[in-house]
């Protein structure tokens, strides 16, 4: 039977073997020519690759789903070493990862459709809502920012994983999530800032202050380097360290990978992401009835955490934390309050880049109004009938993950519980390398969160 079938494929393609070797004939023949008359190779070097990229994408969309998501967190650093080792050119590719999973979302909605939720209407709801007031006042670049999550959960309601690929996606994500843990620690302990701090005075100038790393790359009390590992920031990196936890949790058993990412999150010394992975494992204990394991690995995470006290220098970061001296949670605290009286002083919102990150960063107006909350930043930006949306959406896309009593389906529950609190100390909501790995499976969970064909 495979003898036949080999006979007929070679049959069918007698020119396969001749063609190809026509066409990287033709690519280095255009490449000497384009050399010799001086053209820069950069276009057409995207224009080559672009190509094979275009074929996998609908040919293999789900194995090109999969090499997007893996690369995603590797994806900030890469870009910004691609930007400070290229040509100028390169920085006008920022974006290009959004549009690289929006053609694949586009190519899985055609192959397997989509059937609408509950969930999915609140979160229509919520980017309706903002439009509109986006057409009342306020900028596009700040707006596609804030809802460019919806690309990844998209993602997730079009793919269509068997039991294997969803046991292969959780084996790589958390292999990938401790691997870069490890090597972020490598970074913390034995190479030091400098070379992040040379990278970024160069290329992401945001980062920095006064020639050196801005303070979020420290911590009051703290004076060692925040891991961030690949990710643009230690506070972008400890939500991924959570997901990784979260899906380990869930899917496996082994200490070794749980020590290497725990590790990895304590490093990042960010008290969001601590209190949002303990919220989300403690309550994913309870709903798999695991409380022997949460015990056993309590006491496990908390030794190592005693452990990492001494060698990180932590003992006054949590003396300050303790006694509740800490600038950074008065300013949290000073912002929950500023933040509430903004929302109540424009029900409708300021529009998307009149206030938040976007409008501190871009005006250069150090008086723009910031609140370092999710909620509160979409309820300045767009109103608060727009932030209720997006909770609703929270909670309904929670309500019908918890309802399947599946490994996905607690793996999305875990996700939106911890991710929900830890929104609720950072906007961490338009960070796109770490919406792919927040919103994808919650998505996959929706989709299956019913029985029929095309859900």
């Amino acid at each position: 039977m495979s003898l036949g079938s080999q006979s007929v494929a070679k049959a069918e393609n007698p020119f396969a073997a001749a063609f190809g070797i026509s066409g990287a004939v033709f690519i280095l023949l255009s490449a000497g020519l384009l050399h010799v008359l001086r053209v820069p190779l950069t276009g057409f070097a995207l224009l080559v690759a672009t190509a094979p990229l275009l074929w996998l994408a609908f040919r293999h969309p789900t194995a090109a789903l999969g090499a997007v998501l893996a690369f995603m967190p590797i994806y900030p650093m890469a870009f910004l070493l691609a930007k400070f080792f290229g040509p100028s050119r390169i920085a006008s590719l920022e974006g290009c990862d959004r549009a690289v999973l929006l053609l694949l979302v586009c190519v899985l909605w055609w192959r397997n459709g989509i059937k609408l939720k509950a969930p999915d209407w609140f979160l229509l709801a919520c980017f309706g809502l903002a439009f509109v007031r986006l057409l009342l006042g306020g900028k596009l670049l700040p707006f596609l920012s804030d809802f460019n999550f919806i690309i990844a959960y998209a993602a997730g309601r079009t793919a269509v994983l068997t039991a294997s690929q969803e046991k292969l996606w959780a084996r790589r994500a958390v292999w990938t999530v401790a691997v870069l843990a490890v090597l972020g620690m490598v970074e913390v302990f034995i190479i030091g800032e400098g070379p992040r701090t040379i990278l970024y005075l160069a290329v992401a100038e945001q980062t920095t202050t006064g020639g050196a790393l801005n303070p979020s790359f420290h911590a009051f009390g703290y004076s060692g380097l925040r891991e961030s590992s690949t990710m643009l920031g230690a506070l972008h990196f400890a939500p991924l360290c959570m997901v990784g936890l979260l899906i380990w949790w869930v899917y496996f058993r082994s200490p070794l990978l749980a020590a290497m990412i725990g590790a990895g999150l304590i490093c990042t010394v960010t008290r969001s992401a601590w209190l949002g992975t303990i919220v989300a494992i403690f309550l994913l204990a309870i709903i798999m009835g695991q409380k022997k394991r949460l015990f056993l690995y309590a006491a496990v995470a908390l030794a190592l955490f005693a452990v990492s006290i001494p060698v990180l220098g932590l003992t006054d970061y949590l003396s300050a934390t303790k006694t509740v001296k800490d600038p950074s949670a008065e300013d949290h605290r000073r912002n929950l309050y500023e933040g509430l009286a903004y929302a109540a002083d424009h029900p409708l919102g300021a529009g998307p880049g009149n206030v938040g990150r976007w409008a501190a960063y871009n005006l250069e107006n150090d008086n723009a109004q910031f609140f370092d909350n999710t909620y509160l930043t979409f309820s300045a930006e767009y109103g608060v009938q727009t932030a209720l949306c997006f909770i609703v959406f929270l909670l309904s896309a929670l309500w019908l993950s918890w309802r399947q009593r599946t490994q996905m389906g607690y793996v999305a529950v875990g996700i939106l519980a911890g991710f929900g609190v830890i929104i609720m100390f950072f906007t961490a909501h338009d960070i796109f390398p770490l919406a792919c790995w927040i919103w994808f499976p919650v998505g996959l969970a929706v989709k299956s969160s019913g029985s029929a064909p095309g859900s």
